[in-house]
């Protein structure tokens, strides 16, 4: 049962880390978001969002700009890798910084943003990406990337958020069947332990009912049998009694001793016929 206890306690330990710890120590980073789901060419988009300044290894200052966002075409990945900024990579705008204020959590954050003109491409989720001029570090401390959709017509529109609803469903989906299965594990485990328990009780119970019925009919022979209880009780009584009779014949051996002719009522008869039988001088 305490190896159960150990390994339910670890599993929620690591999920409470896992919902505890930084984005960016879980590979992840914080991000530019645009203000609507999508835009047309030629409007004007604006991308928006909260980052923690705090420095990773490797990451760029927001002193080392001005930073620059890129809507990256064709890209397998969603950061520019320094110093190369990939092929058919469109510069979109400036990134600007707000103040650095310190948070509750001991980080510093400040807010950043990027307004552009939409440019007339297919239609597609892009990734948006930063770096300096020249290109040395594309992550201003956690802020890592970017993201925005251009569609044409409102029907592509309805479609590419129908997808993402499908997609964030998925997601939900497979984190929940993930956490399931982890938990059927630990369950079948603690099952698996607790049937090894339960056996491991059974053959104890069993162990003492044999030892029980072998001391109900086996006699016990440090027990004193009745009769030398009997001679013992009969031996004592015995000895008692002779005790009380000497004792009382000796209190009148005593008494018969202490009598003097002073102590004798000379009114008994009989004593006055024995004192008159006596010599007189």
């Amino acid at each position: 049962m305490r190896r159960i206890g150990t390994l339910l306690f670890f599993v929620m330990a690591g999920g409470i880390l896992g919902v505890l710890a930084p984005s960016a120590s879980a590979g992840g980073w914080d991000s530019l978001e645009p203000q609507r789901d999508h835009y047309l060419p030629g409007q004007t988009a604006v991308l928006r969002g909260a980052f923690a300044v705090n420095r990773l290894k490797n990451t760029g200052r927001i002193e080392d700009g001005p930073y620059y966002a890129y809507l990256l075409v064709g890209s397998r990945y969603g950061m520019i890798d320094p110093p190369r900024i990939p092929n058919g990579a469109m510069r979109l705008g400036v990134v600007r910084f707000g103040p650095v204020t310190e948070g509750q959590d001991g980080y510093r954050y400040a807010t950043g943003s990027v307004t552009f003109t939409v440019p007339d491409i297919a239609s597609a989720n892009y990734a948006v990406s930063y770096c300096n001029d020249p290109c040395r570090s594309s992550t201003i401390g956690w802020l890592g990337f970017g993201r925005i959709t251009i569609v044409h017509t409102a029907l592509e529109a309805k479609l590419f958020d129908t997808r993402d609803s499908l997609k964030g469903k998925l997601r939900a989906a497979r984190f929940h069947l993930r956490r399931n299965e982890t938990r059927i594990a630990v369950m079948e485990t603690a099952a698996r332990e607790a049937a090894a328990d339960q056996r491991s009780l059974q053959e104890q119970v069993r162990s003492l009912t044999e030892r029980l019925a072998a001391t109900r009919q086996k006699p016990d022979d440090s027990a004193i049998p009745a009769w030398m209880l009997i001679v013992a009780i009969a031996a004592v009584l015995a000895l008692a009694l002779g005790v009380v009779l000497a004792i009382r014949r000796r209190r009148s051996r005593a008494s018969v001793a202490h009598v003097t002719m002073e102590t004798i009522d000379p009114s008994f008869p009989f004593l006055r016929e024995k004192e008159d039988a006596l010599p007189r001088s």
